[in-house]
């Protein structure tokens, strides 16, 4: 015979909701409402976020408005230094459509600084300074003209996927003119330009 009881079982009211600690709504204390991790000592319980998930994720969205100039100034402080620059210049040669048979970084880089101990850091076809300017708006995210002066990678042959041999560093500008231009198309023009003006050593300034 079973005996029923009237006493009725004691529920925790103060668990059943739960009041958002900013916009001071009550909601159910479930995850639909509020975020939760597990409980470090009590089997099977969970910790309740104090915001509801509404005003934590406008407060998330807030936090990340107000950094993002930040962000972004500390991202462009970080390119502007020779190892961010490269790196930068690195992830373009990994993915490029053209090939890349470098087997890291560090192989990558060490291109740069072989050229350097010959060239320094002029550009080895024009001489001029070649410079690291980030030309990136950090308060618009707009793209502006890249920088003449810059430092550019070049597949010295066109045909050919960068490598040790097949790569150099020359400025943006250079760069841009030479485009993809073949050994044999150079040597074509400068015979052009010795039979015109009698020389192939000719200087446009």
């Amino acid at each position: 015979m079973t005996i029923k009881t009237l006493r009725k079982k004691f529920v925790n009211s103060s668990l059943i909701n739960k009041t958002c600690g900013r916009c001071k709504k009550t909601y159910p204390r479930t995850k639909e409402f509020f975020y939760t991790w597990k409980h470090h000592s009590i089997k099977d319980a969970l910790n309740f976020e104090s915001f509801c998930i509404s005003c934590k994720q406008e407060k998330s969205k807030q936090w990340k408005s107000k950094n993002k100039i930040r962000n972004a100034e500390q991202s462009m402080k970080y390119k502007r230094t020779e190892k961010g620059y490269f790196n930068e210049l690195w992830q373009g040669v990994r993915k490029s459509k053209h090939g890349c048979e470098f087997k890291n970084y560090d192989e990558f880089f060490n291109c740069w600084i072989e050229q350097k101990k010959v060239y320094g850091t002029k550009c080895p076809y024009s001489g001029i300074e070649m410079t690291r300017i980030k030309g990136t708006n950090p308060y618009q995210g707009e793209r502006k003209r890249p920088t003449d002066t810059n430092i550019s990678k070049d597949r010295i042959l066109s045909l050919k996927p960068y490598s040790k041999e097949n790569i150099m560093f020359i400025s943006w500008k250079v760069n841009n003119e030479k485009g993809n231009i073949s050994p044999q198309i150079a040597k074509k023009y400068l015979q052009f330009v010795k039979e015109r003006f009698g020389t192939d050593d000719y200087n446009d300034n």
